[in-house]
């Protein structure tokens, strides 16, 4: 049916809206007449919204956050994924080599870097030893880079393969190679400088590879024992530090002995040392003013050599027409014989009781050993300079500091000599030392055998060898602390450690520390380089920011004018069928369609 079809009142009935409706029928009608229009809008809003949001997240996901310019925090100590530097130091001491292998991280250049041993598989530091000491290559220098390159291949085996070629090798020869010529010293270090690079992937740098001289082994042994202690955990923020700790260091030809000085101490002559432990040459924070020296020649098995060649001199002042002559020793056990060679190719014999070949039998004599060792070592050193001064070993001026007020920590021999056949290590008691160490001494040396090889087994950590020197070296430590430092024997805070909270105290912590005091200083180089360019970033990321915003205006704006033409037009389109009930029927229908009238 058309529309010229329909009658007046059938076309009124089907138009006719009642007035109760009309508002809301109206907003019905006219959106109804536009719905698409209005999805045509919604299209291009949506899709002006989805490209923006697109090109934020691209934009976001391939710019780095931007941090705070000042702040150099280079690793959460709360992280799994800690990037971890690495560093080899070979110990060249007198009677092998040890290696140790150290990790490290960087927290703050504000304090010193976090290092530790690392591990093997086992949970174990990553330590090798090698014997004999690298200054017995003084005739054959050639072949000290084979003695060496085992050493260097265990640690590679720990090291990532990307942190190789910047795991620094660090070589520090020390007594055993001061005793030996300087050309023969120089040889040695010369074919390690041109050898090395060629049979290891690790960073070696010549300078890196040196004899050190015995105070800086001083130095290194005290950095490592109030490091483990914790006594540098501080910062510059605080108005005090923590009180550090001295150290003695007996080794097998040397010994050191550090400590900090204060401000109102004095003395110690040309034995003072001022060390920076921080990467910031103009802070104090970590600065300390030492007294620190080395005595070359007393450790405890050049201690052994200086009392023979006096046993020897005594027996040739005795008895000269004699090559061969029995002597009476006090620091050996009862009946032990020990054939000694001089450097003169003279020989004699070291025995208990006996003087030359009489047959007189006696017993061990630890007191009479250390009073003799004590003899020993304090006119082994004299020098016009101590005659005025207090010294040291009868060598070195001392500071004005009382070692018994000073806590003290005895390593190395401190803790074998002590430890590994008397089970005294740890605080130490003169009264429990002089009581044992004079019990074993006056075993028969046969005793002493059987006690160690059977069933008893009263001495496991103790070789033959330490057996048999034990009780000169006993008597050694005793004479050196009491005669040699003037310790009181009964009011001191001295004390022989061998670990401290698990970890072995060794020299070489202190050296990779020191050596490596500058670290810090890299990761802030590269941190400020990686700030510079976050912050040119992120005035990049502003202008893009601005253009982005201008982009979303000039969508809306098109947008809204668009909306705005649309609804203008809406107020102006031709007329539908919905809007034929609001007028007359003149104006619906006109005179051309010749609509009869109804009466």
């Amino acid at each position: 049916m058309t529309l010229t079809s329909l009658t007046f009142e059938q076309a009124q009935n089907r138009l006719k809206i009642k007035f109760e409706h009309g508002f809301f029928a109206v907003l019905m009608m006219y959106w109804a007449g536009d719905v698409v229009m209005v999805r045509g809008m919604l299209r291009v809003v949506i899709l002006a919204v989805a490209t923006l949001a697109l090109v934020v997240v691209i934009y976001l996901s391939t710019v780095p956050a931007f941090d705070h310019p000042h702040t150099f925090v280079f690793s959460d100590p709360e992280s799994d994924a800690v990037d971890y530097s690495y560093g080899v130091i070979i110990d060249a001491g007198s009677t092998g080599s040890r290696l140790f292998l150290y990790k490290w991280k960087v927290v703050s250049d504000k304090r010193l870097i976090d290092m530790h041993p690392a591990l093997d598989e086992f949970s174990r530091a990553v330590v090798k030893k090698a014997n004999p000491g690298l200054s017995t290559f003084a005739n054959n220098p050639e072949n000290a880079t084979d003695y060496i390159r085992p050493l260097l291949d265990y640690a590679v085996k720990y090291v990532p393969v990307s942190k190789q070629p910047y795991t620094p090798i660090f070589i520090f020869a020390t007594a055993g190679m001061r005793l030996i010529p300087i050309k023969q010293q120089e040889a040695i270090m010369k074919n390690l400088h041109t050898n090395l690079p060629l049979v290891t992937p690790l960073q070696v740098i010549a300078e890196h590879i040196r004899v050190i001289e015995g105070k800086w082994e001083g130095i290194f042994s005290w950095i490592a024992v109030n490091y483990i202690l914790g006594r540098f955990n501080r910062n510059e923020s605080d108005a005090t530090r923590p009180p550090t700790v001295g150290m003695v260091d007996m080794g097998g030809a040397s010994l050191q002995i550090a400590i900090e000085l204060g401000s109102k101490d004095r003395g110690g002559g040309h034995a003072t040392e001022t060390v920076n432990l921080g990467c910031r040459d103009d802070s104090d924070v970590f600065r300390y003013r030492l007294f620190v020296t080395t005595f070359l020649g007393y450790g405890v098995n050049e201690g052994l050599r200086k009392y023979e060649q006096l046993l020897g001199d005594t027996l040739l002042a005795e008895n000269k027409t004699s090559r061969r002559a029995y002597i009476r020793d006090s620091c050996l056990p009862t009946n032990l014989v020990k054939t000694v060679s001089r450097k003169d190719g003279s020989q004699f014999v070291r025995k208990v009781g006996l003087v030359y070949c009489f047959g007189l039998q006696g017993v061990g004599d630890w007191d009479e050993c250390v009073a003799q060792l004590s003899d020993l070592v304090a006119r082994s050193g004299a020098n016009d300079e101590c005659e005025i001064s207090s010294c040291y070993l009868g060598q070195v001026i001392a500071p004005n500091v009382s070692l018994s007020d000073v806590e003290l920590y005895g390593f190395s021999e401190c803790w074998f000599s002590t430890e590994d056949v008397l089970s005294l290590g740890g605080q130490y008691n003169y009264t429990l030392l002089s009581t044992k160490a004079r019990d074993f001494c006056k075993l028969r040396w046969s005793t002493i055998q059987f006690q160690s090889r059977s069933r008893l087994r009263l001495y496991p950590k103790a070789n033959e060898d330490r057996l048999r020197s034990q009780c000169f070296k006993s008597a050694w430590i005793a004479a050196v602390l009491h005669k040699g430092f003037s310790l009181d024997k009964f009011r001191n805070r001295f004390r022989s450690v061998f670990d401290i909270n698990g970890e072995e105290v060794q020299w070489t912590l202190g050296a990779m520390l020191y050596n490596m005091r500058y670290f810090p200083l890299r990761d802030v180089q590269r941190r400020y380089l990686l700030d510079k360019r976050r912050r040119e970033n992120a005035h990049s990321r502003r202008s893009v920011y601005v253009l982005l915003i201008f982009a979303v205006c000039i969508i809306l704006a098109v947008v809204l004018q668009r909306w705005w033409h649309v609804k203008r037009g809406l107020l102006k389109r031709e007329p539908s069928m919905w809007g034929y009930m609001m007028l007359s029927q003149d104006q619906l229908y006109p005179s051309h369609y010749n609509i009869p009238s109804f009466s």
